[in-house]
């Protein structure tokens, strides 16, 4: 039997008009044909500068593990392998 007057979902009865935002100007990612570095430029053509950051690395390193446990020659004892990742940042400055 279906419900004369079903009940609306509970995530409807939360939803509310996106309150009112100041639009955002037009920016545009170029290379620089000198440095071949990116730059960001707003509508007028001048550069923005959208803040510093840092550089970092990261690698994994495998480990493994077998052999050791005493068995004779020909006899292969199980091993056990993961790896270990490295993750090295920069300071940077905000």
């Amino acid at each position: 039997m279906t419900p004369r007057n079903p009940l609306a979902p509970w995530g409807t009865t939360r939803m509310a008009p996106y309150a009112e935002t100041a639009p955002v100007p037009a920016l545009t990612p170029l290379i620089d044909p000198e440095t071949q570095i990116a730059v960001i430029v707003d509508e007028h053509g001048r550069t923005v500068e959208l803040g510093t950051h840092g550089t970092s690395t990261s690698g994994v390193t495998p480990t493994s593990t077998g052999g050791g446990d005493g068995k004779g020659p020909g006899q292969t004892a199980p091993s056990d392998a993961d790896s270990h990742e490295s993750y090295d940042q920069d300071q940077s400055s905000s």
